[in-house]
């Protein structure tokens, strides 16, 4: 039987989604770049993917549970856990800067590595690797030229993975020397299958934020419940 895990990530901007087999070949990968429409896609998108691997085949979902903005990333948790109880097969959470991680020291094998992805309002969800990709330091978020301080510092990092977050990190002092790779996280990362697939690195599927969200209880309503 053709092992396959069912990868889901709305961390980002984009909604991905993706089947991939034991081996970390990809069987089909599927993506759409909209911060304001990970609701609409994905079920389609997924009605597709479903469609193109047997039922019986698929042994777990994994899902990327942030860092990332509040609504987009409970769509992407919400399918996951729907479609493992409908399937009655595990669901992994990973850190979606785990998956970076790993996906940058495919290439770069070796080195330590600091990931950064768009935490918006001009701010950065960081964190920090060691050559062989455990997590040394975050996740956390802060200000661009934050992150840049901490690398001027002395952090060992060779290589920053970012995707549309590049000018955020110029604004800092991070860019100087360092190689930025066009990488976001998201369901076709062969990291994030093989940690799933390893057992490592695995977290439960719920929403890992760093912040507040943007809309909150009145204090006069909340004080009433």
């Amino acid at each position: 039987m053709v092992i396959v895990i069912i990868a889901i990530d709305t961390s980002t901007s984009i909604t991905s989604v993706a089947a991939i087999d034991v081996d970390g070949a990809v069987v089909l990968e599927l993506s759409h770049e909209d911060p304001r429409r990970h609701a609409e896609v994905i079920g389609p998108m997924l009605a597709e993917l479903v469609a193109s691997v047997e039922r019986a085949d698929v042994t777990a979902i994994a899902c990327g549970v942030g860092p990332g903005p509040y609504t987009g990333l409970r769509v992407g948790i919400a399918s996951a856990i729907a479609m493992s109880a409908a399937w009655r097969v595990p669901v992994f959470g990973l850190c979606s800067l785990d998956a970076l991680a790993l996906a940058v020291l495919d290439q770069h094998p070796g080195e330590p590595v600091e990931v950064a992805s768009d935490a918006r309002r001009k701010e950065l969800y960081w964190a920090q690797y060691d050559s062989a990709g455990h997590r040394r330091a975050g996740p956390r978020v802060r200000p661009a030229d934050e992150v840049g301080a901490d690398v001027v510092r002395g952090s060992a990092s060779a290589v920053w993975v970012a995707r549309g977050v590049q000018d955020l990190l110029r604004q800092g002092a991070a860019s100087s020397g360092r190689e930025e790779l066009p990488l976001d996280a998201h369901g076709a990362d062969t990291g994030a299958t093989e940690a799933a697939l390893l057992g490592a690195t695995l977290l439960p599927a719920r929403p890992l934020y760093l912040r507040r969200p943007d809309a909150m209880v009145p204090v006069a309503l909340s004080d009433r419940s």
